[in-house]
């Protein structure tokens, strides 16, 4: 049976994964409105980093030096945007809307959203019943002009055009190591850099460390542009999540859930980083996967290595299953085995792991 479950703080040491993916969904962010939630989010990561910061652009960065001068840096990338959809109209007190990344209109008819108005109201997506439906209806796929936001209007709904609308869904777990929610691309990714963040906790290294929750991957990996040439890092590694293996799935292009973290490997990330990832898994024992990307990754991977000058880049994936739905899964086993290779990179690196 599928259930809630409450967020329980456990202080700073040994934070479990589904707690912080929990805290994490609490807060809204479609691509291009992810501002209320970066604040959030700044003063949440401030217990993982000794400095937090917000750009104009809605990038959140935690900072951790090593107190040395002119030390060399690693970025660690996982973007806080999640896909949604924007009000564009109103018909007779039915809301007209256009979507914000890569939405499949097959996954909208009776959906509920929430309206991110002020104060945010609650909504469904239309859905004609199959009674009125012709046999030629039920053929084809609904299109995106075709549905409607209803939120219990009776005349004008007060809504205005431009307003953002997200999926309402709760986190939930299935079992004990699986849950399941809207947006854990990329929750689940930056669940993973914190868990790895605390784990550091008290471990002196030789560089320093910039996370960015970055934002509008989902438009065009636009914030990690941004975050990219500002923090100007040595080493990049983007984190974010890859095809869980499902029913009818191609085996060929998904991974099983917890088979552990999917290393990347192409053009789209520099050799040396994803060598030095493999040999890292390989020695401490991590699951892990091979994931070749014969080009575009579709992840900050693709903006973050052609920065500047270019900066030495690496890719790790956590399987999801359901992508861009509400009904987003991962196995927590996954999103832990990323924390602890980022951890024993972090480890390798500083104890004189040469990558450059």
């Amino acid at each position: 049976m599928l259930y809630s479950f409450i967020y329980q703080e456990k202080g700073s040491v040994g934070l479990d994964i589904l707690s912080i993916i929990n805290k994490l969904s609490e807060h809204p962010s479609p691509s291009g409105f992810e501002h209320s939630a970066s604040k959030w989010l700044e003063t949440y990561m401030s217990r993982f980093f000794e400095k937090t910061d917000t750009d104009s652009f809605g990038n959140v960065y935690g900072i951790r030096k090593c107190g040395k001068k002119n030390a060399k840096c690693l970025l660690l990338d996982a973007h806080i945007d999640e896909i949604g959809l924007i009000v564009t109209g109103e018909k007779v007190g039915f809301l007209t809307f256009a979507t914000l990344g890569g939405v499949d209109p097959r996954i909208l008819p009776a959906c509920e959203v929430t309206v991110l108005s002020n104060p945010p109201r609650d909504g469904v997506i239309t859905v004609s019943p199959p009674h009125l439906l012709t046999a030629k209806d039920m053929e084809n796929a609904v299109s995106i002009e075709d549905l409607f936001i209803d939120v219990g209007a009776e005349g004008k709904s007060g809504i205005e055009v431009g307003t953002p609308v997200v999926f309402t869904s709760s986190p939930v777990k299935l079992r004990e190591n699986y849950v399941s929610a809207r947006a854990l691309d990329d929750r689940a990714s930056l669940a993973s850099i914190l868990r790895a963040i605390d784990m550091l906790k008290g471990k002196k290294l030789n560089f320093d460390i910039v996370a960015v929750a970055s934002a509008q991957e989902e438009l065009g990996c636009r914030g990690a542009r941004v975050a990219g040439y500002s923090v100007d890092p040595d080493w990049a590694i983007v984190v974010d999540v890859t095809h869980g293996t499902t029913p009818g799935a191609d085996k060929s292009s998904t991974f099983d859930c917890g088979s552990g973290v999917a290393i990347g490997v192409g053009p789209n990330m520099t050799k040396k980083m994803s060598d030095a990832l493999i040999a890292v898994a390989k020695d401490k024992k991590i699951a892990h996967s091979i994931e070749v990307c014969a080009g575009h990754s579709g992840t900050n991977a693709w903006t973050v290595q052609t920065v500047r000058e270019g900066i030495a880049t690496g890719l790790l994936s956590i399987p999801l299953k359901y992508m861009h739905t509400p009904v987003e899964t991962v196995k927590k086993n996954d999103v832990e085995a990323v924390a602890k290779l980022i951890y024993e990179f972090v480890l390798w690196l500083s104890s004189g792991g040469a990558v450059l």
